[in-house]
């Protein structure tokens, strides 16, 4: 069998965010979800990493760092009544979600904690991007210490090869670098 899988192109909500999110969302969980059924079908699953993450999440009323003021982009409302408003230019950096599938990660497992109001930020088991690159490079076999020369000196896959495995997402935990 078969199975073709499309690259998702515009994804961006810089107005009517709500309504643009609930049709993003349709046309990502078909191909997600039969994605993962076809590698697990094929006994691939257990050794190939899925992730579905962006570098920011969308909070409808702030940009930038939630505790600093930042130069206005849009006019927003203190109150919001029409949906255009939702999802308007407004990054909120200080939480985040990804989705992990396969490559030794738990499954249904959530890890982590966002506040339930604005700002929205981490309030439980924070990680921290290095953390997320060493616990991928895990899973794929790729030591800590792994770096490449450039211009005469090591770049680590994480900061001087240092990043922390987040054994809780996984099944069976790392031995080493803890």
């Amino acid at each position: 069998m078969t199975t073709e899988y499309e690259p998702f192109f515009g994804f961006d909500t810089h107005e009517n965010g709500h309504t643009r999110m609930i049709g993003m969302k349709k046309m990502i969980d078909g191909p997600i979800s039969q994605l993962v059924k076809d590698l697990e079908k094929s006994g691939h699953l257990d050794r190939t990493l899925i992730i579905i993450a962006s570098e920011f999440s969308r909070d409808m009323m702030v940009e930038g760092r939630p505790d600093a003021k930042v130069q206005e982009q849009v006019t927003q409302p203190e109150v919001i009544h029409d949906m255009k408003f939702y999802g308007m230019h407004r990054h909120f950096t200080d939480g985040g979600s990804m989705l992990m599938f396969g490559g030794g990660i738990k499954k249904g497992f959530v890890y982590g904690k966002t506040a339930d109001e604005r700002p929205c930020k981490t309030i439980e088991n924070p990680i921290k991007i290095d953390q997320v690159h060493q616990t991928m490079y895990h899973t794929l076999g790729i030591d800590p210490e792994t770096n490449y020369e450039i211009e005469k000196r090591p770049f680590y896959t994480t900061p001087d090869g240092k990043g922390k495995v987040v054994n809780e997402l996984l099944i069976k935990p790392a031995t080493l670098n803890v």
